[in-house]
């Protein structure tokens, strides 16, 4: 019996002389980041200290700034911050040249048998964690997770995608966030692109317990969407049809493993998805493996301002060709959507080659915008369109759902129904639809349209022509009465029932994106710093922003609304003030004086800026 304790004895202290004291993890994955302006390279372990390699990512001149209440958590318990290196608490590290920056956090010791542990900037909505850094050195799966087994994460062997559906209805996604906590925000967007409607915003409330949420919104044929978080993060893309009832799981780990694993390898292609679908027709195409393929650079700035039409054309039609060759050996649906995608890009890049070019131009020769440029534009003829549509399989139904579809609507040139089928019908549509959405489309031209071998058009314009004359019944209960005074007078007409107050007049529309972010993050100021009966806030749209969706969206911004005619609107934004675009502001001072204050558009000084003239 004692021989067999001394054993025992010695095997322990034998144990406990191999026990490690220190550990390392390269690129450790992430559950669920919030955030992916900052990546952890390297984890070290001690029994004394826990130390994080960190590279932070940002535009160029910009900042980041590491908060002192900075710790770990893991297991419940919370591990503090002790010291930093090429950073100090609270001070802005600007961004160089290239856009990232590394530094290194030293945090209080996690055991060495730490699993996982959350990186916490704050508990509050938006901060910067990184939840669920993983030490294993290998990725979770979404099924580990919490996705239901049932849910495939690789398509069947499915040969050709689904046509598009011709049809309206309404359509339902459950989103299921994997890995989600309070802390990543529980606000997300759901955007529904189609060539009909453009990019339409859907907010889903998600519920901080379960990390689901669900959306249901009206739909006009098969579309795209995508979904975004919290610091704006871009969690995917997937395709539905109208009508269907999609549930969505996204994880949230997706970017933060891509990060690591480029940096780990150095090869771009990750068979891993940030979203799983389940219940959809478009299954077979949404669960398709991620193909990250280099996109091809389609702008050489050193040259094509330099081209002719006829050199353009050849350049971008061989570019074209050697991007199709690459994705031989792909997925054959992989083939398909890859190969849609590439053919619209290019017809894109053909049509706005001045746009390209001028930028060459500028870029070449060292000119800002502000200086005189002696450019002269090419001229794209049908003849050069030809040379790559002639590449296109113009029957394809992927033409109809994917980015830059519209590219048909634009193009210059004749569409005949017999080359181009349904395609043909998309200038005509979005050119009716303009005026739909403003209940201005004649009935001679709906009637026109009821007569096409393809009603969906049809309807599509029908239905928002009758909203449209709908909401435009209640228009003047929510706008303010354009004065019918000479065009040259409007904008004094417009502030001079103010006199004596501090005027902002904001020149905004719907489909403006940082437009509708400047707004948004006005509208708690009117009920705090800026509570004030000596600040007006008039707003200034034209007749591009839809009624409906004007009508819409004005409930939610305080202030006094004008919606004008082109007219009116080119009097004011070319005459009055030489506006170079939206969001712009003209300041109106308590004397009545005014002037064009675009350095508004940082909104801090807007803030700071009128706090003072109303003290």
């Amino acid at each position: 019996m004692k021989r067999r304790i001394f054993i025992c004895m010695v095997a322990t202290i034998a144990i406990a002389a191999c026990t490690p004291k220190e550990k390392t993890v390269d690129f450790p994955t992430v559950d669920a980041p919030g955030t992916t302006s900052i990546i952890i390279e390297k984890v070290e372990m001690t029994d004394s200290l826990t130390t994080l390699h960190l590279r932070g990512y940002n535009q160029p001149g910009w900042w980041i700034n590491v908060v002192p209440e900075t710790h770990l958590v893991a297991d419940g318990k919370t591990y503090e911050m002790v010291g930093t290196e090429r950073c100090e608490p609270n001070v802005y590290m600007w961004m160089p040249s290239d856009g990232d920056s590394s530094f290194v956090l030293k945090f209080k010791p996690l055991p060495l048998d730490t699993k996982k542990f959350d990186f916490v900037e704050g508990e509050e909505e938006g901060a910067w964690n990184l939840l669920g850094v993983n030490l294993s050195g290998k990725p979770v799966s979404a099924y580990d997770k919490g996705m239901p087994r049932r849910i495939k994460t690789t398509p069947e062997d499915v040969k050709e995608h689904p046509g598009f559906v011709y049809d309206i209805a309404e359509s339902t996604v459950n989103l299921h966030l994997l890995g989600h906590k309070p802390s990543l925000g529980n606000e997300y967007s759901l955007y529904v692109t189609s060539f009909l409607t453009g990019s339409v915003q859907h907010v889903i409330d998600i519920d901080p317990e379960t990390g689901c949420g669900q959306v249901t919104f009206r739909q006009y044929g098969s579309s795209s969407a995508g979904v975004i978080g919290a610091n704006y993060l871009d969690l995917g893309e997937f395709r539905i049809a109208p009508g269907e009832t999609v549930d969505l799981y996204c994880d949230l780990g997706y970017w933060d493993y891509l990060t690591a694993k480029f940096n780990r390898t150095d090869k771009p292609v990750i068979p891993v998805k940030p979203l799983y679908t389940e219940g959809s027709i478009y299954d077979c195409y949404n669960n398709l493996p991620i193909y990250n393929i280099v996109p091809e650079e389609y702008t050489d700035s050193d040259k094509i301002h330099t081209m002719t039409a006829d050199e353009y054309t050849d350049w971008i039609v061989n570019i074209y060709k050697s991007a199709i060759e690459k994705l031989e050996g792909l997925h054959p649906l992989v083939q398909t959507v890859e190969k849609t995608k590439r053919q619209l890009r290019s017809l894109y890049e053909l049509h706005y080659v001045n746009a390209y070019m001028r930028s060459s131009y500028m870029e070449a020769h060292n000119l800002s915008s502000s200086d005189q440029i002696d450019f002269v534009p090419v001229v794209i003829t049908e003849e050069h369109y030809n040379r790559l549509l002639d590449q296109i399989d113009l029957t394809n139904p992927l033409l109809l759902m994917s980015d830059y579809s519209d590219i048909f609507a634009h193009m210059n040139i004749e569409l005949d129904h017999e080359r181009y089928g349904n395609l043909s019908y998309m200038r005509p549509t979005l050119m009716n639809m303009e005026l739909a959405e403003n209940g201005a489309l004649s009935e001679a031209e709906l009637d026109k349209m009821s007569k096409w071998d393809e009603l969906f058009f049809y309807r599509v314009c029908n239905e928002f022509q009758t909203k449209a004359l709908e909401a435009m019944s209640g228009a003047n209960e929510m706008c303010m009465e354009t004065p019918d005074v000479p065009l040259n007078k409007l904008f004094k007409s417009i502030i001079a029932p103010h006199k004596g107050k501090v005027v902002l007049v904001d020149f905004w529309n719907t489909w403006c994106g940082p437009c509708r972010y400047a707004l948004e993050l006005n509208e708690p100021y009117k009920s705090g710093e800026l509570a004030s009966d000596d600040i007006v806030w008039i707003y200034i749209a034209n007749e591009t922003s839809p009624i409906t969706k004007y009508l819409e969206a004005i409930p939610d911004i305080k202030g006094l609304h004008y919606r004008l005619n082109d007219e009116q609107w080119k009097q004011l934004t070319h005459k009055d003030f030489d506006i170079d675009g939206i969001p712009s502001y003209v300041l109106v001072q308590k004397d009545g004086t005014y002037a064009l204050t675009n350095e508004f558009r940082d909104h801090d000084l807007m803030v700071k800026t009128l706090k003072e003239l109303v003290k």
